[in-house]
């Protein structure tokens, strides 16, 4: 089984609690897409040396993406966060394409459950 490093299912189990089924797919649809714009916008503003906006565009995934279960790019935008707010350019072009990649696994792990979720919602069985 090649389960994403560092995900927690429990989160997803608790926008279930939260919302159900329906609040989890948005709350899931909302995180893919503000996340991938964030994180181009963090790739473009480290390309023009503007520290401040890559702060700024990886700040709301450290929330977003603990809501979702992604530890590692919650970890890792908090890494860019404090590097860019101590205006250290000198590891955030590595690090940004690193978060890059955990989003992508983060993403591939997230349509597998929503898959799973919208199959269950669209169940006859289910309310």
């Amino acid at each position: 089984m090649n389960e994403v490093p560092n995900f927690d299912h429990g989160a997803i189990a608790r926008l279930q609690r939260l919302g159900g089924d329906a609040f989890t797919l948005k709350m899931i649809q909302l995180f893919l897409d503000y996340t991938r714009t964030k994180i181009e916008e963090a790739r473009q503003a480290q390309a023009d040396g503007n520290l401040l906006a890559v702060e700024h565009a990886v700040q709301p995934i450290k929330s977003s993406a603990g809501n979702v279960g992604a530890s590692r790019l919650r970890d890792l935008a908090t890494e860019i966060e404090a590097l860019a707010q101590a205006k250290n350019n000198d590891r955030l072009s590595d690090l940004i394409q690193d978060l890059a990649k955990s989003f992508a696994a983060v993403s591939a792990e997230l349509e597998k459950v929503r898959g799973s979720l919208s199959s269950v919602a669209m169940s006859p069985d289910s309310k």
